[in-house]
């Protein structure tokens, strides 16, 4: 199974060009990510796991 873990840190970065960037390794290479996992860092420090979509438990 594969994963694809993105992580927004900063204002300049986003979830979208990231699973972007993502795929397109992922395309280059033959694999497929079956489960994501997104967390975004919010102004204060602490992770906001809102988007939680799978992955390891």
């Amino acid at each position: 199974m594969i994963y694809g873990y993105i992580r927004v840190s900063t204002d300049k970065q986003t979830v979208e060009n990231q699973r972007y960037e993502i795929n397109q390794f992922c395309g280059k290479h033959n694999f497929v990510v079956d489960k994501w996992i997104e967390e975004t860092i919010n102004l204060i420090g602490t992770i906001d796991n809102d988007k939680y979509s799978g992955g390891i438990a």
